[in-house]
């Protein structure tokens, strides 16, 4: 019984120790995907912070003109966009579609868009951008709609230095 149990600790001690030596640590995997960026950095100035303004801003100068390619061009090809209360696109084309559709339908005069920047985490290459949105709009009537919302966009950078988004989520504050 005694040799028993010590050939079961030896094997048991022996399989723990090959287990956790033999296998890649997850973090390896993931600094080998990140370029030892683990955490990504918040940043408040700098290229990565000025690139995500220069998106947005590019952004909100599209969407007030109702410029659905300009808006679309801004994502990247194979972007994933989850709009409130509407089901995922994926790839820009569709994305590029569904502003088309909004754009056409809009009875509403834009008379306001802002989207300013609370956050931005910089992981190299990739950005995630967290902030809050503001349009007021006029019905035809002459009544003003304010409607406020939150986003996060997780954005890419290009060969050529620009960035684009990867993924767009946003959801509004009340039930418009």
């Amino acid at each position: 019984m005694k040799n028993t149990f010590i050939i079961i600790a030896v094997v048991f001690f022996t399989g723990c120790s090959h287990f956790s030596g033999s296998r890649p640590h997850d973090t390896q995997q993931i600094e080998e995907t990140t370029n030892g960026n683990l955490n990504g950095k918040s940043v408040k100035d700098g290229p990565v912070h000025d690139g995500q303004q220069k998106l947005l801003g590019a952004f909100v100068k599209a969407f007030a003109e109702g410029d659905a390619e300009g808006c679309a061009n801004l994502y990247t090809a194979d972007t994933i966009y989850m709009q409130a209360g509407l089901p995922m696109e994926k790839g820009r084309n569709v994305v590029l579609q569904g502003y088309k559709e909004f754009f056409d339908s809009r009875t509403n005069k834009l008379i306001e868009i802002s989207e300013p920047i609370e956050e931005v985490i910089s992981f190299g290459d990739m950005a995630v951008i967290r902030g809050s949105g503001k349009n007021v709009e006029e019905t035809s009537t002459g009544d003003r709609i304010i409607k406020t919302y939150k986003y996060m966009i997780l954005s890419e950078k290009q060969k050529d230095g620009s960035w684009l988004m990867k993924w767009d989520i946003y959801n509004f504050d009340a039930n418009y």
